[in-house]
Formats: C-alpha cells, sequence, structure tokens
C-alpha cells in the first residue's frame, strides 16, 4: 500500500551518484546557477521542536500542507476525504478553500495533491491530484480560485491534465509540486498490488503506461500536456514521463536552493529509499522498480533476462532496510527557511510505521551525516507528509492524528 512506514538509519547504503557530464535537467529553464552545495558545516541540527498551526484543532485525514505563491503566511490543509482547508494566524477558516467531488476516499485514495500555479498570485490557477470513483481512476485536474473571495475556490473544474483508469486501490502516487523550470511534476505509483505484477516487466518498467513513473506536465499544453524535452514518445515511450522505474513516490521534492530533485520511493518489503536527482542531470532516468528494491535486486530473473532494463539504472543515495521497522517512507524537503539557520541545507524525512524523523546532508554526490532527530520523533502517529510554506518553512502532517505541526528553533 502507501505501505505503512517507520524510519530507522540500520542498514543505510549511501552509494553516491557521479553526476559529471549531465548538463540538462530540471533547473536549467531561466534559473540562476546556485553551484554545488556549500558542505563545509556539518554540525548535526540541534534544539528543534514543533508546535500546532492551529491550536486545539483536528483536521480530518490531513495528508499535505502547503502555501500559495505570493501569501507564505496562509497555509492549505489537504484531506484525503476531498477538502483543502485555510489556516490563518493559527486559526481554521470556516468555509473551506476546495471540495472535490466524486472521489473515492480511504486508505491510499482520496484528494492526495496540491500544487499552485507559480503565478497563482495573478492568475488564480490552482491544480489537485484525486481518485475520482466509477470507475476508480488517478486523475489531475485544474481548478481556479473563486473572483468573489480568494480563499475559496470555483467548483467547476477547468481542465483534467491527467487520468488514467486504476485496478488497484494502493500506489497512487499523488504528490504534484511545480518544478524551477515551470513545469508541474506528478507522481503515479506503479499501479498497486504487491510485487508490480501488470505485465511481463511490471508497470515501473513500462515507458508506454502513465504508472509508475514521475511525470512532467506543461499547464499550458493541452491536450498531452507533455512538458518540452521530456525523452520519450512514439516507441521509446510516453511524452509526459521524465523519469521512470519507481514504485509509490508518494512524496517528492525540490531543493529550493540547489533545484536538485529528491524522490522518496515506498518499498516492498525490505528497503525504503530516496533518490537524489542532481539539477543538470538529463531527463528519462530509470530509478530501477521492479527489478530493483533500494539498492538490491528484487526481480533476479527479469536481470538476467532483460538485463537492458537496467542498463542506465539510476541508484538511491539512502537504502533503509525494513529490519528495524521502516515500511513506509514520507520523503521531506530540504530546509532553506531563514527562522533556524542551523537546519539549513539539511533533508528531513519519516516514515509512515515508524516516528523517527530522519536529517541527512547531500554532498558530493552522496547521503552524509544521516541521524535521527530526538526532538522531532513520536511527536504524533503516522507521519503522512512534510510541507513547505513560501518562506522554506517546513511543517509534518500526521494522518491518523489529525494534526500538522510547524517544526521551530530554540
Amino acid at each position: 500500500g502507501r505501505d505503512t512506514g517507520g524510519v530507522d538509519t540500520g542498514g543505510v547504503d549511501t552509494g553516491g551518484v557521479d553526476t559529471g557530464g549531465v548538463d540538462a535537467g530540471p533547473g536549467d529553464v531561466g534559473v540562476p546557477d546556485m553551484g554545488p552545495e556549500d558542505c563545509s558545516e556539518m554540525s548535526p541540527p540541534s534544539g528543534l521542536r514543533a508546535e500546532s498551526i492551529a491550536p486545539g484543532h483536528d483536521f480530518v485525514d490531513p495528508l499535505y500542507v502547503t502555501s500559495a505563491p505570493g501569501d507564505p503566511d496562509t497555509l492549505y490543509v489537504v484531506q484525503r476525504g476531498g477538502r483543502i482547508v485555510v489556516v490563518q494566524d493559527g486559526s481554521v477558516r470556516d468555509t473551506p478553500f476546495f471540495e472535490a467531488m466524486g472521489i473515492r476516499a480511504g486508505g491510499e485514495q482520496g484528494l492526495l495533491g496540491l500544487a499552485f500555479h507559480p503565478d497563482y498570485a495573478a492568475n488564480g490557477r490552482f491544480f489537485v491530484y484525486f481518485t475520482p470513483r466509477d470507475p476508480d481512476r488517478n486523475a489531475v485536474a485544474e481548478f481556479h480560485r473563486s473572483d468573489a473571495d480568494p480563499l475559496v475556490a470555483d467548483s467547476g473544474e477547468v481542465a483534467r491534465l491527467m487520468e488514467v483508469n486504476d485496478s488497484e486501490g494502493n500506489h497512487n502516487g499523488g504528490m504534484i509540486t511545480f518544478g524551477p523550470d515551470g513545469f508541474l511534476y506528478v507522481a503515479v505509483g506503479d499501479e498497486g498490488g504487491g510485487g508490480d505484477n501488470h505485465g511481463p516487466i511490471g508497470n515501473g518498467l513500462n515507458k508506454q503506461t502513465l504508472f509508475g513513473n514521475i511525470l512532467r506536465l506543461d499547464v499550458d499544453n493541452a491536450p498531452s500536456y507533455a512538458a518540452a524535452g521530456n525523452p520519450f514518445s512514439g516507441d521509446t515511450g510516453l511524452p509526459q514521463i521524465y523519469a521512470y522505474g519507481v514504485r509509490n513516490p508518494w512524496r517528492f521534492s525540490f531543493d529550493r536552493a540547489t533545484q536538485d530533485l529528491y524522490i522518496a520511493d515506498v518499498g516492498q518489503g525490505a528497503h525504503e529509499e530516496v533518490t537524489v536527482i542532481p539539477r543538470g542531470t538529463p531527463p528519462g532516468q530509470n530509478l530501477g522498480w521492479k527489478i530493483y528494491e533500494g539498492n538490491s535486486v528484487f526481480a533476479p530473473g527479469l536481470l538476467e533476462s532483460q538485463p537492458e532494463l537496467v542498463a542506465n539504472h539510476f541508484p538511491p543515495v539512502v537504502d533503509i532496510t525494513h529490519d528495524l521497522g521502516a515500511c513506509s517512507i514520507t520523503g521531506g524537503y530540504v530546509y532553506r527557511g531563514d527562522a533556524i539557520p542551523a537546519l539549513r541545507g539539511w533533508y528531513l524525512f519519516s516514515d509512515f510505521c515508524k516516528p523517527d524523523v530522519v536529517a541527512f546532508r547531500y554532498c558530493g554526490g552522496e547521503a552524509t551525516s544521516l541521524q535521527t532527530i530526538a526532538s522531532l520523533t513520536g511527536l504524533a502517529g503516522s507521519i503522512a507528509s512534510f510541507g513547505e510554506d513560501g518562506n522554506g518553512e517546513m511543517y509534518m502532517v500526521y494522518l491518523t492524528d489529525g494534526e500538522v505541526l510547524r517544526i521551530v528553533g530554540e
């Protein structure tokens, strides 16, 4: 399923990625070159704590939190049942911002993702990932905020950017966000079940399906919405695909300073993984599933019979084993806010089964200084997501306890 997860730092392989010789990727359109990450200061983050964004309020199955461009202090909390609620000055607004209709919610289905257009302050465009029912599908659609009240959306759908019928209820992915290139990135899982038993090679390695991929969409390029520069077309694969070979990339994010892409992919039964695709890496990378789970071979027969499927395998930088409780990774963000200088440059993530919050620095193509942050561990049950506002401050979202917490310093 989303599989329910926990994080332990035992059994971690932080094999590095050679990024030499790459010259095209998500950060190369109209953005400055930030240069390599400065890893001279590697002191572990300390003195961290968390506080509720809405004291006394229990959210209903929260899955994500973010802010809109131009208004970093207003928070939008995505609830699995279909509502997006607004939080201002510590209070939840009575009228929801958005309510999805006709969805199947529960387990890994429901309203799963939200992304505001980079020009949202001017154009009011936003996008949601959800699972419509009858038949069950995965979909990404565009909506607009209303003219009458900027904190309420119009009910009518503007456009359907992606839709695929889904025979399973799990592994839907659901994360959507705009990259530094202005394109909309979409995580779609391998369709579900166990072992990606969809055809002879599985959906993850089949580039003729939307399942098992990170998509890159141009929201102004109807009807395919494929972004310019995507690597596949025709016999080579679907034009919406940016990267493939994922199982259930429940949460991914861009480092707003380096523009590197961090993808946390939920494993099968033994490994959880984080892959970092550095800025400038060519699109079309193969992240390995189902031949690989983490850095271990999952389908040896397929590897032996069709070795060409992993000839360009792009390995994870973190491989976490299940032997001490991890089972469903919850990807986070690289902290780039100003409120906690000691945390700047650290990537935080967790797991749905085990409440550890874990941090590392990505330096020289490797995950370094991997460690558990004790003061942020076990604050509530079932961490489903992290979030980031327009100021770069970071949040933690707990599904079963209905909590959304802001990470703060001493």
